[in-house]
């Protein structure tokens, strides 16, 4: 067996430093063990430095395979923890690194562009960002409890892989932000500009600190040039860079103002486009009519199943030097804006609004979309901000994942029920590059290998209710997995049960163009660590389903099902949320 650490080839080389999930790492490796190969594993680990956790957990499997386990990770990483740092904080410095580990594991880092993760979408690039800022703010609480013998070694296994790459992800998901709303227009591109740029320089400090460290003993480990922003999908630009570069910056003339009927007042509500697409032109044209259609700024779908605060950013878009007054004129006591009135100015460009439903006062079967009015003291004077709200009611006794705003997203390991027997599905814990639960496969591995029938029986059944007859879509996330024996090709099956146990099974690969190479769609697909494939459920009426997962390998593990009810699901690099289970 030959497993990666490190990689230089199609369709990204990535050599900066450690971006390999340990229940990733495992995953491969146990799986090679079960299958016979327990003779030889040749690791590519590059510089040892950066890679000896990795590397350390590999030899210790290699050692005993017994030892660990998906659920045993933990214990492995406080065992780390404790014998470099000591007993007083391992426990702390062991919840680092499994954090650590979930984020890396998601995407390497040359692979993360400006567009990865979506800023208009589920706020997706903002929670990326917030996870680590959380777990930087975490390093360096520990750091200050440190005594000063610890401090060279917590910089080499801790601070720095977490400090760069929480830079990293400053800055290019601070590329993304800037160039979406440079393109709206706004204000405060600029200082976001300006600080993507101080992110970025801060990248290359942190390595010249790390070149001092220990009177230079690992200078040059993590010189590696990692900022490229030219990836093809074709894979052509495989090979690393010579030296970084950042580009594609936007910046506004803060002095100027926007045209008359566009205004210098922008409105953008989470999920739409509308402000990207009034910064091209404006249909109101004159100040007595609001924005209609695609300029319109508009909420997604409120109902009492979603996330219970929604989002709009007020933003200038007009000379920074007169400043704006703004207020909303609230239709009914059970909506709320927070704030409801405000000023932007020079020194506050930009101010958020939280919109809440108190769903208890709202009327039954209320099911409307309202145009809330927003005021301001320039010209055009107003607009609307429409809210679609949906008083959906599931059955009180309803368990399982009612629809909300057009989806259900559900993480593989909260399922209802499933079958028992000797193959049966089983959590996999810390295995998810889309979740937060892991992941959820056939076990026990040999004996889900042994018939093919046997693993095809074994199911999960996900309960969902919807709130009017659809035309029902899915997209599942397999964890990434390529067909190692051409025996047991990999094979999943998502259906409507509804009393029908029938399945539907499907390759989850396609056939590569010469036996032994990778799938089609691999060089376009491989750096999302996941395949999504996705299922035609057809008509569906209103009312409870249920859902059902097979699948005839060990080797195929569920992280998500997503399913778009009517037209909710929008982009983005994680799919969105998961829905909150009734219960």
């Amino acid at each position: 067996m030959y497993y990666h650490l490190e990689y230089v080839g199609t369709p990204k080389s990535y050599k900066w430093q450690n971006t390999n999930n340990l229940a990733k790492v495992y995953k491969e490796l146990y799986q090679a063990y079960q299958r016979g190969v327990d003779r030889i594993w040749v690791i590519n680990i590059a510089d040892i430095k950066p890679m000896e956790m990795p590397f350390g957990f590999i030899m210790d499997l290699a050692w005993n395979t017994s030892s660990i386990d998906f659920n045993t990770i933990p214990d492995y990483l406080e065992a780390f923890a404790l014998r470099e740092f000591g007993p007083e904080h391992a426990s702390e410095i062991s919840e680092v690194f499994l954090e650590q580990s979930r984020l890396i594991g998601r995407r390497k880092y040359e692979s993360v562009q400006s567009k990865t993760y979506s800023v208009v979408n589920y706020h997706e690039s903002e929670r990326v960002l917030a996870e680590w800022q959380t777990l930087l703010d975490k390093v360096l609480s520990i750091l200050d409890q440190l005594p000063e013998e610890r401090k060279d070694a917590y910089w080499h296994h801790v601070q720095y892989p977490i400090s760069s790459g929480q830079a990293y992800y400053s800055t290019m998901l601070g590329l993304g932000k800037n160039q979406q709303i440079g393109f709206e227009r706004r204000n405060s591109a600029n200082a976001l500009a300006d600080q993507v740029r101080a992110e970025f320089d801060r990248d290359f400090e942190l390595t010249e600190k790390y070149d001092t460290i220990v009177d230079g003993k690992w200078a040059g480990m993590l010189s590696q040039p990692h900022y490229d922003q030219y990836i093809q999908p074709n894979g052509d630009d495989w090979a690393e860079p010579t030296r970084d570069v950042l580009s594609g910056l936007w910046y506004v003339t803060l002095r100027q103002n926007s045209s008359y009927p566009f205004g210098n007042l922008g409105v953008f509500a989470e999920g739409g486009g509308s402000a990207q697409e009034q910064a091209r032109t404006s249909p109101a044209g004159w100040d007595s009519a609001p924005t209609t259609g695609k300029f319109a700024p508009t909420l997604p779908i409120m109902d009492p199943y979603g996330k219970g605060t929604w989002t709009i950013d007020l933003f200038h878009r007009g000379d920074y030097r007169i400043p704006i007054e703004w207020e909303v004129a609230i239709p009914y006591d059970w909506i709320t804006f927070t704030p409801s009135s405000g000023a932007l100015s020079m020194d506050q460009s930009e101010q958020r609004i939280n919109v809440s439903i108190d769903w208890s006062a709202v009327p039954e079967d209320f099911n409307e979309s309202i145009g809330v009015r927003i005021s301001y003291n320039h010209p055009p004077w107003f607009d609307l901000i429409h809210l679609p709200i949906m008083n959906y009611k599931a059955p009180d006794d309803f368990v399982g994942f009612p629809e909300t705003s057009g989806i259900i997203s559900i993480e593989a390991p909260h399922y209802q029920r499933k079958s028992e027997g000797n193959v049966t599905f089983q959590h996999i814990p810390y295995l998810g590059t889309r979740t937060n639960s892991g992941s959820l496969a056939l076990r026990p591995y040999k004996e889900a290998r042994v018939s093919e029938d046997v693993a095809k029986d074994a199911w999960a059944e996900y309960d969902i209710y919807l709130f009017d007859a659809t035309t029902l879509t899915a997209t599942v996330y397999v964890n990434g997995a390529l067909d190692t024996d051409p025996t047991l090709l990999m094979r999943y099956s998502l259906t409507l049960s509804d009393g029908d146990d029938s399945a539907n099974f499907t390759r989850l690969l396609g056939d590569p163009a010469q036996p032994g190479d990778t799938p089609p769609d691999w060089r376009i697909t491989v750096a999302d660590h996941v395949w999504t494939r996705n299922v035609t459920l057809g008509d569906v009426g209103e009312g409870k389903h249920t859902l059902r997962w097979q699948t005839n390998s060990p080797e195929v593990y569920l992280e998500k099902i997503v399913l778009n009810t009517r037209g909710g699901l929008r982009s983005s690099y994680l799919g969105p949320p998961e829905t909150k289970q009734l219960s």
